[in-house]
């Protein structure tokens, strides 16, 4: 987004996580579940069109609030180029697999991409509330593509989850946590903020508007963007509530 200056005060930053899977097998759900919202009702045509940022604070078993940023890709074959820019933006991956019916086409296709991106991942078995759900086949069929999850040969960090009630989100979250603290992603605050810009549009009203996420530094309003040779300046900037703030920091939807 901009250009950065340097210092000598690092900190770690919370982990920007992107969730992926085959369409309808609950990633929008889980994090609806999470935020206690109802967004994937709005939604046009019942899929998610766009990578939608979201900021959530997790409070661990140790009573630590923890800050995690999640962006929710389509599954829809149609919005493979997409995916791919979620993937290379996260720095953790969460492969949405519904208990119900194991390993699809995009679920293969965004493991793809997860592994091209050389990011950490764990896997999430959405839908075990479910008459017909089989973890035990899930774990399988998971194993037949690859993927040896842990208790069923392999060291890939997995959790079972319902986002109907709430089984296993805390472990998700708690597991997510774990993960960043292990890659440890340092960013500094007093800096001019970069980030990498997730789309753009113009807007009727505002005029060229961008969505984000930062990775460094501070973005404030009065400052300029700059993108592969674009100018801009940044008038306003919102939060991921959609609440207009005087700046925003590392690791934050912009």
């Amino acid at each position: 987004m901009m250009a950065e200056t340097t210092t000598n005060s690092q900190e770690s930053r919370p982990p920007v996580v992107g969730i992926f899977g085959h369409i309808d097998h609950g990633k929008s759900t889980l994090i609806d579940y999470i935020r206690k919202t109802n967004t994937t009702l709005k939604e046009a045509g019942g899929i998610t069109q766009h990578v939608s940022a979201y900021e959530i604070v997790h409070n661990m078993k140790d009573g630590r609030d923890m800050k995690i940023t999640f962006l929710d890709t389509p599954g829809h074959e149609a919005f493979s180029g997409i995916r791919t820019r979620g993937a290379s933006i996260a720095d953790i991956a969460v492969l949405v697999v519904s208990a119900e019916d194991g390993v699809k086409p995009q679920t293969l296709e965004v493991l793809k991409y997860i592994k091209e991106s050389n990011i950490p991942f764990l896997v999430a078995i959405t839908k075990i509330d479910k008459a017909s759900a089989d973890i035990n086949q899930t774990k399988q069929s998971l194993a037949e593509n690859g993927v040896y999850v842990e208790g069923y040969g392999g060291d890939t960090s997995v959790v079972e989850v319902s986002s109907v009630t709430g089984q296993g989100v805390d472990d998700f979250l708690d597991m997510i946590i774990l993960m960043s603290e292990l890659e440890d992603k340092k960013a500094e605050r007093e800096t001019l903020g970069s980030g990498i810009i997730i789309e753009g549009r113009l807007d009727n009203k505002r005029g060229i508007t961008a969505v984000g996420i930062i990775k460094n530094g501070t973005i404030s309003p009065g400052l300029f963007a700059a993108s592969k040779g674009a100018v801009a300046p940044i008038r306003f900037i919102l939060d991921a509530s959609g609440n207009t703030v005087d700046e925003l920091s590392f690791s934050s939807p912009i």
